[in-house]
């Protein structure tokens, strides 16, 4: 081989050299956003987030609504705040925005609108690209499409919500905690579900602190500790989690876990119906309002007709027990005694053991018997000893045969049967009506009851 073509040949190879370290470092300054990306948001100041959803960045939007939707980087929970950003990014059709507008379609019970916008974002957003430069908040959104959106796919769903969670997003770690704490879709697991809860707690994460707060309570992969439990559960509450405020609430109001407080277990259940628009937190309102009105304001004692002692003997056996009247053993409650206005989960107000309802020595078939004779007490005596065994749809049956006859504290226990939704779809108008029935009737209690339904009603 001659000089010159040896130059020649040398030349080439430094060309080729110079093209593949060109091409080279062209691909590695390419890929560096997409690393930067990876790590850049989790690690980005609240305030920088805001800045750049400010100046219009799709992305960021999509981030700040999430962000707001769970609480993160030390927010409260703003579902207002959470959709004004989403609608921002959705309608430059961001991935993000359209996958947190999306999450709060499901949440309102708009499911055909929830669906149709994951969709959105799966096809007609840059979702999968994002997902594929394994961003933490897209491979959760990814992750949250495939558990929700049919055909539901749990094996992929959890494949990318782990993925999240071990970049370090706080929500992925919250919701994979709740996945394997609840067990839906997976094989229940609580150490895993603590350890993720603890991670996302740690990072002051209103989910995480709930159901590191559950666990506490239920003594579910962790020992039991009342305290420990009502301390994250009121964190999360306190940082607007709706569930959290519910949950806090119902403690309150059956003293589970914690001093029985009905007046704070109202104002919680006031919040979370407000704040989150928690159809449950409604009902329960509804329920505990009644009972605190009824607490502040004690009803007069009822007396039945077939009752034969005097006001004031029945006054007298009250404040002074007759000596002869003391058992000598601890009486045995009946399950006959029940409460002027039951509520569930409540220790109920019993009626003076004198004040007695039912024939004790009366069985079920006698009364059947009686009542299907004609007799409409039989049949009212059977509607109460059935609702103070909370089998509502029974005495619900044999109260309306007493009110054939407008037996007044039959036509009152209708009413507050629709009331309370028990054993009966809730019903206002009905209940309206049942209590206009027994005041006709002569009832003075349902007067009190009635002017309560207004109250729910209007």
């Amino acid at each position: 081989m001659s000089y010159f073509s040896t130059i020649r040949n040398f030349s080439k190879f430094l060309n080729l050299s110079m093209k593949i370290r060109v091409t080279f470092c062209a691909l590695v300054l390419f890929q560096i956003p997409a690393i930067q990306a990876r790590d850049e948001v989790l690690k980005e100041s609240l305030a920088s987030i805001q800045a750049k959803a400010l100046g219009g960045d799709v992305h960021y939007q999509g981030v700040l609504a999430l962000f707001h939707k769970f609480g993160e980087k030390g927010l409260s929970v703003d579902l207002l705040e959470a959709e004004r950003w989403a609608r921002l990014s959705a309608e430059k059709e961001g991935s993000l925005g359209l996958c947190a507008l999306a999450a709060l379609e499901l949440e309102k019970g708009n499911g055909q609108r929830g669906r149709f916008l994951y969709d959105e974002a799966y096809l007609h957003s840059n979702l999968r690209s994002v997902v594929k430069n394994e961003d933490p908040i897209a491979l959760f959104c990814m992750g949250m499409m495939e558990i929700d959106n049919p055909p539901r796919n749990f094996t992929k769903g959890i494949r990318h919500l782990r993925r999240s969670a071990e970049m370090g997003f706080a929500t992925a770690q919250a919701t994979l905690g709740m996945i394997y704490f609840t067990g839906i879709g997976v094989k229940k697991d609580p150490e895993r579900a603590i350890k993720w809860c603890a991670q996302a707690a740690g990072k002051k994460l209103p989910l995480g602190m709930f159901y590191l707060g559950m666990a506490y309570s239920v003594g579910d992969g962790i020992q039991r500790n009342d305290d420990y439990a009502m301390r994250w559960i009121r964190a999360a509450a306190d940082r607007k989690l709706t569930m959290a405020q519910l949950t806090l609430g119902m403690k309150l109001a059956t003293g589970d876990g914690t001093k029985k407080n009905m007046e704070q277990a109202v104002e919680w259940l006031r919040r979370a119906a407000t704040q989150g628009k928690s159809a449950e937190a409604k009902l329960q309102l509804r329920r505990y309002e009644n009972l605190l009105m009824r607490l502040r304001n004690p009803p007069a004692a009822y007396v039945p007709d077939e009752q034969e002692k005097s006001a004031i003997q029945l006054a007298q056996k009250k404040i002074m027990p007759s000596i002869h009247d003391r058992p000598t053993s601890p009486p045995k409650r009946s399950i006959l005694e029940t409460p002027v206005l039951p509520i569930e989960n409540e220790q109920p107000i019993r009626r003076p053991a004198t004040n007695k309802l039912i024939d004790l020595r009366a069985s079920n078939s006698s009364l059947k018997e009686a009542a299907f004779s004609g007799d409409f007490l039989a049949a009212k005596k059977l509607g109460l000893k059935f609702y103070a065994e909370k089998e509502f749809e029974e005495a619900k049956k044999w109260f309306e045969i007493a009110a054939i006859k407008k037996e007044p504290e039959a036509l009152r226990y209708l009413g507050i049967l629709y009331f309370l939704g028990q054993g009966v779809e809730l019903n206002y108008d009905a209940a309206k009506e049942w209590f206009t029935q027994a005041i006709q009737a002569g009832d003075l209690e349902a007067t009190r009851y009635l002017r309560i339904v207004k109250q729910f009603q209007y």
